[in-house]
């Protein structure tokens, strides 16, 4: 096996399984480092500090109170160097296409063997994206989300309770782009309204 000349961090709000994670890829000396993060706060501060360095970040999709999608736009901007593997028990189609609408360089299942992780390390070493078997077999059967890319950004922005201004400001867009995306979004949606869109969303897993 490979050390890579790297960091990890394990970013997941379930401690018992973000523990057992870390200290077996730290017992396997895959990383110079491993470190098991909760709070959004210390992955920003730690991702800032560490902007030039490289990271292999294993993000949960199920946060406590969001999911992590957000986070993975976040990371990619405040570090260029990361290296971002989503890990999670997600079954929806829908929510898989989700993820991996936001192209990160991995996507596993929790229920994998560590041999997976060790496919997914090497797959990403050599330059191309890894998707768990488990992972394409849901996938296949995923219908077409409605939004783009962008809109589903502009959606977690919107879910996390930001306002036009604000979002404009986090995604260096226009005031007027945001507001002509959330129009566009509604009409999708066929709703009337910023609340219906967000139930919209959360009921087909979308945030």
């Amino acid at each position: 096996m490979t050390k890579r000349e790297a960091t990890a961090i394990v970013f997941d709000d379930h401690l018992l399984f973000a523990d057992s994670f870390s200290a077996l890829i730290e017992r396997l000396e895959l990383f110079n480092n491993v470190h098991t993060l909760s709070e959004e706060k210390e992955l920003t501060q730690f991702l800032i500090k560490n902007r030039k360095s490289p990271v292999y970040l294993f993000l949960d999709y199920y946060l406590q109170d969001k999911t992590g999608l957000q986070l993975i736009n976040e990371a990619k901007r405040l570090n260029k160097n990361v290296v971002i593997i989503v890990m999670s028990s997600v079954v929806s189609p829908v929510a898989i296409a989700n993820i991996l609408s936001y192209n990160p360089h991995g996507f596993v299942s929790k229920s994998s063997g560590f041999d997976t992780i060790l496919e997914c390390l090497n797959t990403i070493d050599s330059g191309q994206q890894y998707i768990s078997p488990k992972i394409h077999q849901i996938n296949s059967a995923a219908s077409n989300i409605p939004f783009s890319a962008r809109e589903l950004g502009i959606l977690q922005y919107f879910a996390s309770g930001l306002s036009i201004a604000e979002t404009a400001e986090r995604t260096y867009l226009s005031k007027h782009t945001i507001v002509a995306h959330r129009r566009k979004m509604m009409a999708k949606a066929s709703v009337n309204s910023i609340t219906e869109l967000l139930s919209y969303a959360r009921k087909q897993e979308l945030i």
